[in-house]
């Protein structure tokens, strides 16, 4: 059983006009937290940079809604010791 909005995509204008679904962002982002150094993981701040080298402009509180909603914790969760 699936949610409906399982289905649907939410979309995000960015500031240069094209419109993105948010799925390629959550990809993008969780490839990034997938091959970061899971000794000094990536905090917010630096996901947003990453991203941005990606052409994906957000804010951070956005990117760190996303992360938390692919249910990855924070910086200092993700770290190995």
């Amino acid at each position: 059983i699936f949610e409906l909005k399982y289905f649907l995509s939410d979309f995000i204008k960015l500031k240069n006009g094209l419109v993105v679904a948010t799925f390629n962002i959550k990809k993008a982002l969780e490839k990034i937290i997938l091959q970061e150094d899971k000794n000094n993981p990536l905090n917010d701040d630096v996901l947003v940079s990453e991203l941005e080298k990606q052409n994906y402009k957000l804010a951070r509180r956005t990117v760190a809604k996303y992360r938390d909603n692919m249910g990855y914790p924070v910086a200092r969760l993700r770290k190995k010791i």
